[in-house]
């Protein structure tokens, strides 16, 4: 309920009709959103404590549909790169729309969630890794080439828990979800890879997203179809933070629509029926995933001897401050009866001095004759 209410605070109603004195909705049409259904976990879930990660990406954090949701890391390049892009992705993943006097701005599928940008030149790979470190739940990939190989950052991503997310048509990477474009009329868009190639489509023709500047714009391609795929990874991460990496990429392929030439189509309530059902026998804390993130190489082997010497060295300490504290004399008992021993001591050998002195001058013996 509460999150029902802070939903409708930061992002308005989004299903029920204007009434005549309420505030006005100026949000545009976003196809997209609605195709997929994601506004139908909001009532539960908006994503909070998620982080998804874009790798690659440059973006406007100033933008008002993405302020205070962008957490912008310059550490693998300069926020120089091509933002028109990184805006777009990013805004179809968490844009919270902006404006309390008129709704308006677009959404993301994942409003509430927390945007790691990462631009990188040309250390796409570093930050992959990076970001898996970070904690990012899912990673969104760009667009890459065939030439560009990020199998051991991804199954490095992968194994710390990480979801990764991208555009089908780059190098065939088994560790990541491909995600296709489809246009309204749920066919591919024009220039996607063969079927072959293709895990899973989502809308990604004429979709409404924020552009560089203020406003917004419309994008087409396989990288934005990845967003919105990206976006639902994350909702069911939230709601069921127990599933590992692949129950989650299951729940999105198994759980989706009948698509274009037999392919699945991303839809996020059925994804969520079925991640609830793999997520039903599971405990929230997963050993099995905490047995795989210290195989990861997450804590080296010898940090645990360290650990475990560091331990047995401080308990070995409180035990012989223990042993101290406990022959000790911490109230003085042990003092306080010595000194009185020794003045019952020193009373007995004055008592025995003055005796004696009494058996020397005691009775004198009469002098003879007289």
């Amino acid at each position: 309920m509460v999150v029902a209410i802070a939903a409708t605070v930061l992002l308005g109603p989004t299903q029920a009709p204007v009434a005549a004195d309420a505030i006005p909705d100026f949000r545009p049409e976003q196809w997209g959103l609605q195709a997929i259904a994601a506004q139908e976990l909001w009532d539960d879930n908006l994503g909070q404590g998620i982080t998804v990660a874009l790798p690659g990406a440059s973006v406007n954090e100033e933008h008002p549909d993405l302020v205070d949701n962008i957490l912008l890391d310059t550490e693998f390049g300069d926020n120089d790169g091509d933002i028109e892009k990184g805006n777009a992705a990013a805004a179809l993943v968490a844009a919270h729309g902006h404006g309390r006097d008129a709704e308006g701005g677009v959404l993301g599928v994942v409003p509430g969630a927390t945007l790691l940008v990462l631009p990188t030149g040309g250390r796409l790979a570093s930050a992959v890794r990076f970001a898996a470190q970070e904690g990012a739940q899912v990673i969104l990939l760009p667009e890459t080439d065939d030439e560009v190989d990020l199998t051991g950052a991804t199954q490095d991503a992968v194994g710390r828990g990480a979801l990764v997310v991208g555009p089908a048509g780059g190098r065939e990477d088994p560790n990541v979800l491909t995600v296709a474009g489809t246009d309204e009329d749920g066919e591919l868009v024009s220039g996607s890879p063969d079927s072959e190639e293709i895990e899973l489509t989502a809308p990604g023709a004429d979709l409404v997203t924020a552009n560089e500047d203020l406003g917004q714009t419309e994008v087409t391609g396989a990288p934005y179809a990845a967003a919105l795929a990206a976006g639902a990874a994350a909702l069911l991460r939230a709601e069921h933070p127990q599933l590992r990496p692949e129950q989650v990429r299951e729940a999105l392929v198994e759980g989706a629509l009948p698509g274009p030439d037999g392919l699945p189509a991303l839809h996020v309530p059925s994804a969520q029926q079925r991640a609830s059902g793999a997520a039903q026998d599971i405990p929230v804390i997963d050993e099995d995933l905490i047995d795989q993130r210290e195989q990861s190489g997450n804590v080296p082997v010898w940090a645990w001897f360290v650990a475990i010497g560091a331990v047995l060295v401080l308990g070995l300490l409180l035990l012989i401050m223990w042993v101290r504290r406990s022959t000790a004399d911490p109230y003085g008992v042990q003092a306080v009866r010595k000194e009185e021993e020794q003045r019952i001591a020193a009373e007995r050998a004055a008592e025995e001095a003055s005796s004696g002195r009494r058996k020397k001058g005691g009775r004198r013996r009469k002098p003879r004759g007289g």
